[in-house]
């Protein structure tokens, strides 16, 4: 056994049971029992009461001085496996070992070889082997006196399990809770078959309905389609005929049609002819104006020619005038450029001498400029030894310093260390601390998570419920509606019973029907029945009274009357009875002697009182005796009726006997409407009522899904809080084990850092010796420099004065070179003026010369234009004569036009006669054309044939008369009609139905099979019990008796069953007889008896079947050293069949044993286990 954080085991402990006996001793209170508590939590036990605790979770270790409490407990226990255990998987195993572990949030897990399992598998696999967490291989202490003062139906428990029937009775358990579930299930079943089969006898009524609705419309569907494809037959027909008659119309359009178009090319060439005359009158006056504007412009360019001569003379005069002035300035402007060029010739000289002189200073420049160049190589030279061996010193140096600032740096870090170990091993305890807090925490957390669950689980339970209030309302709906849907049937059928009036007879309805169309020559106001309110249930008084006066139709004067009477003779409709509301006049008599006055039973609607006169004289009684007698005082037009409408006419004569029923029925047709109306309104309320319950469990239903929802979220956060808190609770584990890690490596960064200190110290001793070598060369250095400074300083004097001179030359050349440039400038700038003017003379001679050519031309053109005038005043003459003879031509062309347009206006009047006779025939043929589509729609929309393509497929064959056709189809239409409301669903409905209460049959018949076989399973398991009980029982008295007289040294004790109960349910008295003592009971024996007795049933059924193990926990306490030796006798002896563990005090007991495992507490509330082997003579610690 491998115990962890169990009771007071907090330390992991492992116990190795040897063969035999084994003792387990120690002081009081030191936790031996605890040994056994865990090997019973181990197997199973679930009562924290039977394991010393007030709940489960004080199974864990909680702590003592110094240690912290356990986060579960857990137990391991190991069984060899000699071929006991037959459950499977595990039969076939050498070992099995059992587990179980309990977190301290009470969550509890159960494993069998590390395998997750149930309680219910550790069950199954312990089962008869004597090892229950209650069987009589663990006896601790009390129990075996309790075993003297349980009840008989406890004792028979330790011999139930030697019998080894335990996995019967279990099976047997499992079996009647299975029989009770099937028995629920075929009590819901017979239900549903009730329901089913009575849902099948109304689907039966409705499919036979459905059935003939089906034949019916068949048969209007047959119908219909004859008499659509001979109308549409007869539209083709029809169509044809005046389509021909339209083309024939046609034909004379077209002849109209050409002699218009004739007539308008006629008249279209007559237009042609006078627009050209009126082209030619417009050309000739267009030529007119055209000559006379010639003449305008020949003259107008003669006087344009004078003005321009003009001006060209006075342009010439000017010419010639610039030209001269211009001449005149050449020859001033020759006598300035020669001066200019003798100016320029002088300044060239003097430029020419200076250059030279700049040239000599340049070369001066030059070689001070070399002799500058040496002096600044040497103190370049001198300068970069100077700078090197600075460079060296200055690199020791500030190595030095790099050194200097490394050792600070690395004295800051000693520093920074220390106080890093000192901040860690704070971290350290604040990380413990922590984590202490965490796992509180998380503790909290698991509590709250169970709290969550268990709302979780109500709220479901709660939603379960209301599921199973919401159908049982859902069907209290559906029963309304269903309720709600015959009333409407009823009524629907009733009304148009009603409306149809097929109460009436054949003359009232074709009156009736005629009315509707508008076919009567007066106007009908109804039929008497429907306009009297009468009682329910008086009904047959008034039809006894007035009888076929019920049917009369009423108009409202005499003369209407008389107009009926004649339509109706005319169209043959037979005898009708009519009421005339003017005419109608009260008689005068008197209610009969005797009886009750109908105007309490019957009342004429509003507008129709005068329909009271018919009632007068009239009176009812309660029998047909009392009317018989009340029938003989009758006086003329009085009457009486009586329940049934048996009526008295006159004294001595009346009509007697119950009616058949027959047309007057009208009137409780109509108050049984009325009727049906109310409850049809009730219905509905109670339909709507049913609606609002529902809706408003509905909402409680959705409200309890959205707490569930809810609940379910919150206990979803709880466990993803609870599962991030584990996180938590880990990760600052990992930093306690963290932080450990880090204060080993700063140790070994300190002593990494005082290495390197030592190592810089070395270093900077090197350095400040080469220091010294390096200070006195930079001073030899430093006096070399300043000799080349000196050096440089004089040439650059030198070169500074050549660059003087080089400068004040270069200035006196510029000088020079800038005068000259400006002399060539005004030499060009003449020369410039002086092309530009001779240019200027050259045009001028030419503009001159083309000015006296263009005078010169302008006066031969003005010549010219003087010749020309006088053709154009004789080209104006000729277009006035040709003008003339064009207006004679227009008016002949205006007279032909005017005659073919009348022509053309009475062809065209001709022209729309046909066209409109042709629009009309168009027309009609459209309309055919509609109303046959319009067959084809309909038949289309009512049976789904194309009439285009299938009629003939559906011509009646011989003679058709299509009016009786569709008065036979209006016949089966209303016969349809009258069918009501119809399931057309319930013959697929009725067979589906048929087919699911042949299921269930059959299911029935399975489960009542079931049962019969759980039964006999049962009564097998009974036998099976019975047998072997009673067999072991006998066994174990014959053990008892045996075992009893060696403990006691004689007497002798029985388990006897209970009197008149069956043996498979009946407790066990123990029967003892002490040596020479006679006792009426168990009470009277001592501790020490009770023991002995107790121990003698014990080892009496681990002769008859021993356990593999047994645990005694102090059962010798009680026992003298003389019992004890007989008690130890006897355990010996059973030890060669079983491994015993003992927890003792008696130094006998410990005497037997070969192995001791003793129990102390080194630390206070913490079991430690030492391990002693007699036989080795050695000491272990476990």
């Amino acid at each position: 056994m491998d115990i962890i954080g169990f009771k007071s085991f907090a330390d992991r402990t492992i116990m190795d049971f040897p063969e035999g006996l084994c003792a387990v001793v120690g002081p009081n209170g030191c936790g031996k029992s605890n040994v056994v508590d865990a090997v019973r939590w181990a197997l199973g036990e679930q009562s924290a009461r039977q394991l010393r605790g007030q709940s489960m979770e004080d199974v864990i270790f909680n702590g003592a001085d110094g240690r912290k409490p356990a986060g579960l407990a857990e137990v391991n226990v190991v069984f060899e496996n000699d071929g006991s255990v037959t459950a499977e998987p595990y039969a076939g195993l050498s070992e099995i070992m059992v587990t179980r572990r309990l977190y301290r949030n009470g969550d509890s897990e159960y494993r069998i070889n590390k395998m997750p399992c149930r309680l219910k598998d550790i069950q199954q696999v312990l089962m008869d082997t004597g090892l229950g967490n209650r069987a009589y291989a663990i006896i601790e202490q009390g129990r075996v006196a309790a075993f003297i003062e349980a009840k008989p139906i406890e004792r028979r428990l330790w011999v139930e399990e030697a019998a080894g029937i335990t996995r019967f009775k279990n099976q047997k358990k499992v079996s009647l809770r299975k029989m009770e579930g099937t028995r629920d299930n075929l009590a819901r079943l017979q239900d549903i078959l009730a329901e089913v089969s009575t849902q099948m006898e109304r689907l039966k009524r409705q499919a036979k309905k459905a059935q003939v609705h089906k034949t019916l419309r068949e048969e209007i569907r047959a119908l219909d389609l004859n008499v659509s494809s001979f109308e549409y037959r007869h539209y083709n027909q029809e169509i044809s005929q005046v389509r021909a008659e339209a083309d024939a119309a046609g034909t004379s359009l077209e002849l109209a049609n050409q002699r218009l178009a004739a007539l308008e090319t006629d008249l279209e060439t007559a237009r042609l002819e006078l627009l050209e005359a009126e082209e030619e009158i417009r050309d000739s006056g267009a030529r007119r104006l055209e000559a006379q504007g010639a003449i305008q412009k020949a003259e107008n360019e003669l006087i344009l020619l004078g003005r321009e001569a003009e001006n060209l003379k006075r342009q010439s005069q000017r010419l010639e005038e610039e030209r001269v002035e211009l001449k005149a300035g050449l020859v001033t402007n020759q006598n300035e450029l020669n001066r200019a060029r003798r100016v320029l010739a002088e300044a060239e000289g003097r430029s020419r001498q200076s250059d030279l002189a700049v040239g000599e200073a340049s070369q001066e420049v030059a070689r001070c400029q070399e002799a500058l160049n040496a002096s600044e190589e040497a103190v370049d030279l001198a300068k970069a030894e100077l700078v090197d061996a600075m460079s060296r010193l200055s690199q020791i140096k500030n190595r030095q310093g790099d050194l200097e600032r490394r050792r600070q740096d690395l004295e800051r870090r000693r520093l920074q260390q220390q106080e890093q170990r000192r901040q860690m091993m704070e971290q350290e305890l604040e990380s413990g601390q922590n984590l202490e807090q965490v796992r509180g925490e998380v503790e909290s957390l698991r509590m709250a998570q169970e709290e969550a669950a268990q709302g979780l689980a109500q709220a479901r339970a709660r939603l379960k419920e209301l599921g199973e209030e919401l159908s049982a309302l859902r069907r209290e709906e559906t029963e309304a509606t269903r309720r709600r849907h015959q009333l409407d049937a009823s009524v629907s059928a009733l009304a148009l019973s009603l409306e149809s009036h097929q109460w009436a007879g054949a003359g009232v309805r074709k009156l009736l029907k005629a009315h509707q169309a508008g076919e009567l020559p007066v106007a009908l106001k109804g039929v008497v029945a429907e306009k009297l309110n009468v009682e329910p249930g008086r009904e047959d008084l008034v039809e006894g009274v007035l009888g076929p006066d019920l049917q009369a139709v009423i108009v409202q004067s005499g003369r209407e009357a008389l107009a009926l009477a004649a339509w109706s003779g005319e169209k043959g409709l037979g005898r009708l009875r009519v009421v005339a509301l003017d005419d109608l006049a009260s008689q005068g008599c008197e209610t009969p002697s005797g009886a009750q006055a109908l105007s309490g039973v019957a009342r004429p609607q509003a507008g129709y009182e005068s329909l009271a006169h018919l009632l007068a004289g009239a009176g009812w009684c309660p029998d047909l005796e009392a009317a018989w007698n009340s029938g003989r005082s009758l006086a003329p037009g009085q009457v009486v009726v009586s329940p049934g409408g048996q009526r008295l006419d006159r004294p001595g004569l009346g009509t007697v006997g119950q009616g058949q029923g027959g047309d007057a029925s009208i009137l409780a047709r109509r108050n049984e409407l009325q009727g049906k109306r109310a409850q049809l309104a009730q219905a509905q309320e109670a339909e709507q009522a049913a609606a609002a319950k529902r809706r408003a469990a509905e909402a409680a239903m959705a409200q309890a899904e959205q707490e569930r929802d809810m609940l379910g979220e919150e206990q979803q956060l709880r466990q993803q809080e609870l599962a991030q808190r584990e996180r938590d609770l880990a990760r600052a584990e990992q930093e306690s084990q963290g932080a450990q890690r880090r204060l080993q490596a700063l140790d070994f960064e300190n002593e990494e850092t005082e290495s390197e200190f030592e190592h810089l110290s070395r270093e900077m001793a090197t350095l400040d010796e080469q220091g010294g070598q390096l200070q006195g060369r930079d001073q030899e250095l430093e006096a070399e420099l300043e000799q080349a400074r000196a050096m440089l300083q004089e040439a650059r004097q030198a070169l500074e004065e050549a660059r003087h001179l080089e400068g004040e030359a270069k200035l006196a050349a510029a000088s020079l070179g800038s005068q000259t440039q400006q002399a060539q400038r005004e030499a060009q700038r003449l020369q410039q003026e002086m092309d530009r003017a001779s240019a200027r003379v050259l045009a001028l001679g030419r503009e001159l010369e083309q000015a006296q050519a263009q005078l010169k031309s302008c006066e031969e053109r003005r010549g010219h234009e003087q010749e020309g005038l006088g053709g154009l005043y004789s080209e104006l003459d000729r277009q006035e004569t040709g003008l003339k003879r064009a207006q004679e031509v227009l008016g002949h062309a205006q007279g032909r036009t005017a005659q073919l347009e009348g022509e053309l206006k009475r062809a065209r009047v001709e022209l729309k006669q046909a066209e409109s006779a042709g629009q009309e025939l168009a027309w009609k043929l459209r309309e055919l054309e509609l109303k046959r589509e319009q067959v084809a729609e309909q038949v289309m929309e009512r049976c789904r044939v194309e009439m285009a393509a299938h009629y003939q497929e559906h011509l009646p064959e011989g003679a058709f008369d299509l009016e009786g056709g569709k008065r036979k189809l209006e016949k089966l239409r209303k016969r349809l009609n009258n069918l009501g409301p119809v399931n057309l669903e319930a013959i697929s409905e009725h067979a589906a139905l048929a087919e699911r209460h042949e299921f269930l049959t059959t299911q029935k018949a399975d489960l009542e099979a079931s049962l019969e076989d759980l039964r006999a399973a049962i009564r097998k398991i009974n036998k099976t019990t019975r047998g072997r009980f009673l067999e072991t029982l006998e066994l174990v008295n014959q053990r008892l008796d045996g075992v009893f007289k060696v403990l006691f040294g004689g007497g002798k004790a029985e388990l006897a069953l209970e009197d008149g109960t069956d043996p498979l349910d009946a407790g066990l008295h123990l029967m003892v007889e002490l040596p020479g003592k006679k006792l009426k009971n168990l009470d009277a024996l001592s501790g020490g008896e009770k023991a002995m007795s107790a121990v003698a049933v014990l080892f009496a059924l681990f002769l008859i079947r021993p356990a593999p193990f047994c645990i005694l926990d102090e059962v010798d306490a009680p026992l003298d050293e003389a019992n004890n030796g007989r008690f130890l006798d006897l355990l010996q002896q059973l030890s060669r069949r079983s491994q015993i563990l003992m927890i003792t005090h008696s130094r006998a007991s410990m005497e037997l044993v070969n192995t001791i495992y003793g129990v102390t507490m080194e630390h206070k509330g913490v079991s430690k286990l030492l391990r002693v082997s007699l036989e080795q003579g050695e000491s272990l610690a476990a």
